[in-house]
C-alpha cells in the first residue's frame, strides 16, 4: 500500500499536467487536493496543488485568486530549493497579470524572473519569458514590434527541441501576424500549429484559438459566412473545455460577424454574453468592445436609453483599461524596463545561435 505522501502525489502529478496544458479541474477539485497536501504538511505537494490551483483559477475568469496561488507556489518552491520550479510558476503569475490587463506589474515580475532564469541556465522559461516580451509589445498596440519579437522568440525556441513550447510561440506569431494584416503568414504558422496539436501536443485552448484566428482571418478578408462557421467551432471547444476567457472572445467575434451579415438578433444574443462573461472575469477591454457594439444596435433600433447605458459602460470600461496601461505607456521606469527586458532576450537568442 502507497504511503499518504505519494498516494497524494500520484493523484495530483496529471491533474497538474492538464492544467498546465489549458484543461484543469475545477479550483474546488483542485483545493481539496491541496488540503489534503497542507495536512501532510510536505511542501512539493503543497506548492505543485498552488500552482495547479492557480491554473483552475485562471481558467475561470478568476485572476486575483489565480495569482495569489501562483505566488504563494512560487514562495513555496523557494523554500524548497526548486529553482526551475519556482521559475514557471512566476512566468504563470506573470501571465496572469497580464490577461487581467496589468502589463506593468507582468513586466515587473518577468524582468525579475529573466534574471533567475539566466543565473540558472533555464533556456526554457527564458524562451517563454520572451514570449512574454512580445505580449507586452501587444498590450501596448505595437503590433509591428510585437511580430518581428514573437518570430526572435520562435528562432530561440525550435533549436531547443521543445514542441509544446513551438506551438506557444506559433500562435503567438499567429495573432500578431493577424493584427499587421499579414494574413499568409498568420495561416501559414496557424497550419505549423495544428499539426502539432494534432499529435504530439495536448493543449485543448490553443487547439480553440487555431480555429478562432482562423475565423478572424476571414472576417478580417470579408469572408463572413465561413468566419461565422469557424468562430462557431471555436466557441464550442472553448465552451466544452469551459474556458471562460475563450467562450467571452469567440461570443464577442461572433456578435461582430453577425453584424456584418446583417443579422442583428444574432449579434445582440451573442454580445450580450460576451458582456456578461467579460464582467465576470473583469475584461474591462472587451467590456468596453462589447458594449460598444451594443449602443451601435440599440441606437439604430431607437432604444436611445440602453444606447446611452451602454455608451457610459463603454467610457467607464475604457478609462479603467487606461488606468491599468498608463503606467506602461507613460513612466520612463517601466519603458526603460521594457527595452532592457528586450535587450536581455536578443542577447538570449543571439548566445542560442552561436551555440548551435
Amino acid at each position: 500500500m502507497m504511503d499518504p505522501v505519494t498516494l497524494l502525489q500520484a493523484e495530483l502529478a496529471p491533474l497538474a499536467r492538464e492544467a498546465a496544458h489549458g484543461s484543469p479541474k475545477s479550483p474546488r477539485v483542485i483545493d481539496k487536493l491541496l488540503q489534503r497536501a497542507l495536512l501532510l504538511d510536505y511542501g512539493p505537494l503543497i506548492a505543485l496543488a498552488q500552482v495547479t490551483l492557480g491554473h483552475a483559477w485562471q481558467h475561470v475568469g478568476q485572476f486575483r485568486l489565480a495569482q495569489q496561488a501562483f505566488r504563494l507556489g512560487a514562495e513555496r518552491y523557494h523554500q524548497h530549493g526548486d529553482e526551475h520550479a519556482r521559475i514557471e510558476a512566476l512566468v504563470e503569475l506573470g501571465r496572469s497579470h497580464y490577461a487581467a490587463g496589468s502589463a506593468t506589474r507582468a513586466l515587473d515580475i518577468w524582468s525579475r524572473t529573466l534574471e533567475y532564469a539566466r543565473a540558472a541556465h533555464d533556456m526554457r522559461n527564458c524562451a517563454r519569458i520572451c514570449l512574454g516580451v512580445g505580449q507586452l509589445y501587444v498590450a501596448l498596440a505595437d503590433h509591428p514590434r510585437s511580430l518581428r519579437y514573437h518570430e526572435l522568440a520562435l528562432r530561440l525556441a525550435r533549436p531547443l527541441g521543445d514542441e509544446h513550447l513551438s506551438c506557444e510561440a506559433l500562435l503567438n506569431v499567429a495573432g500578431d501576424a493577424y493584427r499587421c494584416g499579414a494574413y499568409e503568414r498568420a495561416l501559414t504558422v496557424l497550419a505549423e500549429a495544428e499539426t502539432l496539436l494534432s499529435g504530439p501536443v495536448q493543449n485543448r485552448v490553443w487547439a480553440a484559438e487555431v480555429v478562432n484566428y482562423r475565423g478572424l482571418i476571414h472576417h478580417a478578408q470579408g469572408e463572413y459566412t465561413t468566419a461565422l462557421a469557424e468562430l462557431d467551432v471555436a466557441f464550442t471547444l472553448h465552451d466544452d473545455n469551459d474556458n471562460l476567457w475563450g467562450r467571452a472572445h469567440a461570443l464577442l467575434a461572433l456578435g461582430r460577424t453577425q453584424l456584418a451579415l446583417h443579422d442583428r438578433d444574432g449579434a445582440r444574443h451573442h454580445l450580450e454574453a460576451a458582456l456578461e462573461l467579460g464582467q465576470q472575469s473583469q475584461i474591462a477591454s472587451l467590456v468596453a468592445a462589447a458594449a460598444g457594439e451594443l449602443a451601435g444596435l440599440a441606437q439604430a433600433g431607437g432604444d436611445a436609453r440602453a444606447a446611452l447605458r451602454y455608451l457610459r459602460l463603454q467610457w467607464q470600461e475604457h478609462a479603467q483599461s487606461r488606468q491599468q496601461a498608463r503606467p506602461a505607456r507613460r513612466q520612463p521606469a517601466h519603458s526603460q524596463r521594457l527595452l532592457q527586458l528586450e535587450a536581455s532576450s536578443r542577447q538570449l537568442a543571439v548566445q542560442r545561435m552561436l551555440l548551435g
